[in-house]
């Protein structure tokens, strides 16, 4: 900003004095004349501040999911097309966990103009990915109303005659012609079925194992055994845009021990007919043309797709899986001869040092031809072209493995024309379309999960799910123990108070991101709550073209109990630790914000115990200079946003001057007459919308309002009016 001459200064400092004077005695005035009327100043009584409280209750109680990660926007995160997925440029405004009967009620800080809600969760078991709601009179409610799994039984079951051939299901292993799905080019060898036959309507497998079968209850799960990995699943896979890409591991399920392995169906959330099956081998992964696959579930379909119940379409009965109340468990079987052909000796305890591999062809049942009035596919595809009559699903040449080298894409361009370009993403060395990741048990013991990608025209890996028994068998995978939020917003000071400014309010901008780390207790806790146990605040600083050297400072008040304080700095992607000078409950992170400019101020505070969204700590951040008042104990000039305490080693002295009408018995800080702050902070925001106005170079020392014209009306109504200025 520029400086005042000193003439300017002096005039301006003398009308101040007349301006706020209250000693109406003037002994050069006589008794015959009547004085000027004192002119009253009287400070803007708005705090400029662009946040407000709601009451904010979710309840996702009817899915049955548990605990569940959720998202609330203010505007509609999610692409408009067929398969939405949430956009890539657009920030939640609050995230957090339910407890584990599915519900949230807290009062939450959102910014002020969040006034409709978008309540997103990727939660796998919930079915309304998407709700939405209002803030009214200070509160917002969301619910959803049931459960993907409240569509079990919704379908019937058809029966038709029991089949183990392939002859309809040479897609399996070979590309074909989307356009009459003729067969173009084998890829691997053809499947395997040993395991046994199959319903030839529905694709429901006759070798699942029943509750009476000896190994049943140790091969399927508990009640709290679900639950647990219901939970997992939800912190693994929290939204349909990406999965992280720590649990796509290149490398299959090894066994450490001899151990018998059985599958379990957890679900499926896609609309295709997909067809999975298992391969083992020892040593080196075999090539495409060498892999032994063993058919597992011919048709994965569980009818509770998200995206075909929104389009209100049907399967016409292919629904093979979860229909009643026991678990569809398969019990997988080694076969020693397999290479050869031969299903002889087979055994359900595979060897020690065995790998167990899985692998999805997509929409493999759905692309049979029809069979007299039978559609093997849902009636939302009935091919790429939507031809009248067209009598095949839709044709996908695409396989997921767990192994990376060994899935397979082919990206048909005339196919890809049709369809605009959005079904496919070339994968030309066939990289692993899974993730893989466990839940932990009390004990220690991993249970392996396995989720699916089909199509390769998304990486949300959500697709199909599985879980295996027995645990504690296969070499350690990553669990899904932790889950980082953030919050958002921007700090700008003007750093001549108690002087005019020209409030551009970029003499020091302030970038702020607080995480905040989720995890839940023990595994021997059932059903058990995310909750907080730690916050890390990060200030990256920046500013523009100031004379005037400030300090950055943070004042972080806890209210609960505190295990450590981690300090760190970071700049240009080099992270060092940190002994920032602490003075009670404040931390002075930097006495030179313009010879630092770049760099990131990191607090990591964890505590001793998980806290909810209401227990997280006050964070305060302020501009600072050390100087001499000649008052004991005030040694700080600092700048707050408007109303906001200052430190107890603030000079008293500044306030009521200049520019300045705080009114320090009545607890209002740095207010002023007028419609411009001294600082303000901008929630649900970061620095990079702002990069092209108050900090460019051409811009210094314009007013806000130049730049946003809105922040006007938004300042005269009291933040009542045009609560999104800064967002325009």
């Amino acid at each position: 900003m520029k400086r005042m001459t000193t003439f300017a200064a002096i005039g301006l400092l003398v009308l101040a004095s007349c301006s706020k004077s209250k000693d109406l005695y003037d002994p050069n005035i006589s008794s015959g004349d009547k004085p000027e009327p004192e002119i009253k100043v009287e400070a803007n009584t708005f705090d400029f501040s662009t946040t407000q409280s709601v009451n904010l209750a979710v309840d996702y109680s009817a899915s049955k999911a548990g605990s569940v990660f959720f998202s609330i926007y203010a505007e509609n995160p999610m692409t408009d097309d067929d398969d939405p997925a949430l956009k890539e440029n657009v920030l939640p405004v609050f995230e957090a966990f339910t407890d584990a009967s599915g519900k949230f009620n807290s009062s939450v800080s959102l910014p002020a103009y969040a006034k409709h809600l978008y309540v997103y969760t990727g939660n796998f078991f919930v079915s309304d990915k998407l709700i939405e709601c209002d803030v009214v009179n200070g509160s917002a409610i969301a619910t959803v109303s049931a459960s993907r799994a409240a569509t079990r039984g919704a379908y019937a079951m058809t029966r038709g005659a029991q089949t183990d051939r392939l002859e309809t299901l040479a897609q399996l292993y070979s590309t074909v012609d989307w356009k009459d799905g003729s067969v173009v080019k084998q890829v691997y060898k053809p499947w395997h079925t040993p395991l046994g036959t199959w319903d030839d309507e529905t694709g429901r497998p006759n070798y699942l194992m029943k509750s009476t079968d000896k190994d049943y209850e140790d091969m399927s799960f508990s009640a709290d055994e679900l639950t647990g990995i219901k939970n997992t699943i939800g912190v693994a896979l929290t939204n349909k845009k990406s999965c992280p890409q720590n649990y796509r591991l290149a490398y299959d399920l090894y066994l450490t021990q001899d151990s018998k392995v059985a599958v379990t169906v957890i679900g499926s959330n896609t609309c295709w007919n997909n067809t999975v099956g298992y391969y083992y081998y020892t040593g080196d992964v075999p090539t495409k043309e060498n892999l032994n696959i063993i058919m597992l579930f011919p048709n994965t379909q569980d009818g509770k797709s998200d995206f075909i119940k929104s389009k209100g379409n049907k399967y016409d009965g292919n629904i093979a899986l979860n229909l009643n109340r026991e678990q569809d468990v398969v019990l997988l079987k080694y076969y020693p001869n397999i290479a050869s052909g031969s299903y002889a000796d087979d055994t359900p305890i595979f060897p020690a040092g065995t790998k167990i591999g899985f692998i999805l062809k997509t929409n493999g049942w759905g692309m049979q031809a029809s069979k007299g009035s039978k559609n093997y596919y849902n009636s939302s595809y009935k091919g790429a072209n939507r031809t009248p009559g067209y009598n095949l699903g839709r044709q996908y040449n695409s396989w997921a493995t767990t192994t990376d080298g060994l899935s397979y894409c082919e990206v048909d361009q005339s196919l890809e024309d049709v369809d605009n370009g959005t079904y496919a993403k070339p994968n030309p060395e066939g990289k692993a379309r899974t993730a893989k990741f466990a839940y932990k048990n009390a004990q220690g013991q991993q249970y392996a999960i396995v989720s699916f990608e089909d199509a390769c025209n998304d990486d949300d890996f959500d697709d199909f799910i599985i879980a295996m028994k027995p645990v504690g068998v296969f070499n350690k995978i990553p669990e899904p123990g932790e889950k980082i939020t953030s919050e958002y917003g921007v700090y700008g000071f003007e750093d001549l108070w108690p002087d005019k400014g020209d409030y551009d309010l970029n003499d020091a901008v302030i970038d702020y991101r607080r995480d905040f780390t989720w995890k839940a207790p023990d595994a021997s806790i059932s059903n058990p709550d995310y909750k907080i146990y730690k916050e890390t605040i990060n200030l990256t600083t920046y500013l523009n073209y100031v004379t005037l050297t400030s300090g950055l400072a943070v004042t972080v008040k806890t209210k609960s109990g505190v295990k450590s304080v981690t300090m760190k700095t970071s700049k240009n992607n080099q992270e060092e630790s940190a002994n920032f000078t602490k003075d009670g409950d404040t931390y002075l992170l930097t006495s030179d914000i313009k010879g630092n400019q770049g760099t990131t101020y990191i607090l990591e505070i964890e505590y001793n115990d998980r806290i909810a969204t209401d227990k997280t700590a006050d964070v305060k951040a302020f501009i600072y200079r050390d100087e001499t008042s000649g008052v004991e104990g005030e040694t700080r000039w600092e700048v707050h946003i408007p109303f906001e305490a200052p430190t107890s080693k603030v000079i008293k002295s500044y306030f009521g001057t200049k520019d300045d009408l705080s009114d320090l018995d009545a607890k209002k800080y740095y207010v002023r007459e007028g419609n411009y702050p001294f600082a303000f902070f901008l929630s649900g925001v970061t620095v990079e919308s702002f990069k092209n106005t108050i900090l460019l170079r051409d811009n210094e020392s314009k007013k806000i309002d130049s730049l946003y014209p809105d922040f006007i009306g938004w300042s005269t109504s009291g933040g009542k009016e045009n609560t999104d200025w800064y967002l325009k």
